[in-house]
């Protein structure tokens, strides 16, 4: 059997500790941010799984670009916030579960994904 494993893309990470360092000294600027993306692990933790993104769609082809990957998921991690994630594999025993970015409202995440071009 799998194993599922989630983790942060490194980018994630680093913003992740910058969040935690500015909320020692009492910045709560980025507070949602952080709590967002505890929450998008929780939730790959509780072996819940995200909406597959077709790869025929732009955000798609961002996240292929930008981190070469070869799968998609979206998580509604609130109304209005999203996360991305993808999953990779190095054996046969375990699936990595890379959150790549969390947005605190879906309408950067549609920015990002050429959704509101004119």
């Amino acid at each position: 059997m799998k194993e599922f494993i989630p983790q942060l893309s490194k980018e994630l990470f680093e913003l992740k500790i910058k969040i935690e360092k500015e909320l020692s000294i009492g910045n709560k600027t980025n507070e949602n941010l952080y709590q967002l993306i505890n929450k998008s692990i929780y939730f790959l933790k509780q072996k819940r799984v995200g909406v597959p993104i077709s790869k025929k769609l732009p955000i798609y082809k961002y996240f292929e670009k930008k981190y070469g990957i070869t799968n998609l998921f979206l998580i509604d991690i609130s109304q209005e916030a999203r996360a991305i994630y993808t999953n990779t594999s190095n054996n046969e025993f375990q699936i990595l579960q890379i959150v790549l970015e969390v947005y605190e409202s879906h309408k950067k995440y549609e920015k990002i994904g050429g959704y509101n071009r004119h």
